[in-house]
């Protein structure tokens, strides 16, 4: 077990500013991909998680908005975050499946994602997943604009969670 792995689960029980803000620093290093985005965790509880995506060169598409991919990973970040926040990942291994987005706007000032924790059926994924089975959760994640809450896209992604036991692959 990655001693990382624990910490997440740790900070995650407990979203305080400062935790969050740790869980930043951790996940910048752990997700090395994200790191150029500039992405900040805003909140994590049982109702909703928000992640906030700069306005910033290095998101921007050669229009000069915020890259269809950056805003699909915010999206898949932000729905990562809410399983991590329900189950920790020192017990279960979390792997996107399946991603879709449809944009609904350009968008060109500061986003943010927010994603619902309550879709998920704790006690049914629970159940699966002591008895050693694979379970898939899909979520919906609204990005809209940070000041003014236009969306400008919806991010759909499917999750798999398994025990670490049965996992094939290293991490």
């Amino acid at each position: 077990m990655k001693l990382g792995y624990k910490l997440i689960d740790k900070l995650m029980e407990n979203p305080t500013k400062l935790n969050l803000m740790a869980l930043d620093k951790v996940m910048t290093l752990g997700i090395p991909f994200n790191a150029p985005h500039g992405m900040k965790i805003k909140q994590i509880n049982e109702d909703q998680v928000r992640v906030g995506l700069p306005n910033r060169k290095l998101n921007h598409n050669h229009l000069g908005g915020i890259h269809a991919c950056a805003m699909a990973t915010v999206g898949e970040y932000c729905a990562g975050l809410s399983l991590l926040a329900s189950f920790g990942i020192s017990k279960y291994r979390l792997i996107m499946s399946d991603l879709s987005v449809t944009y609904t706007w350009q968008g060109r000032t500061n986003l943010e994602g927010i994603c619902s924790p309550r879709v998920i059926d704790k006690a049914a994924v629970k159940a699966a997943l002591d008895e050693g089975k694979t379970y898939t959760q899909s979520f919906e994640t609204i990005i809209q604009e940070e000041k003014t809450g236009k969306e400008v896209a919806r991010v759909k992604t499917t999750w798999q969670l398994k025990p670490w036991g049965s996992v094939k692959t290293k991490a």
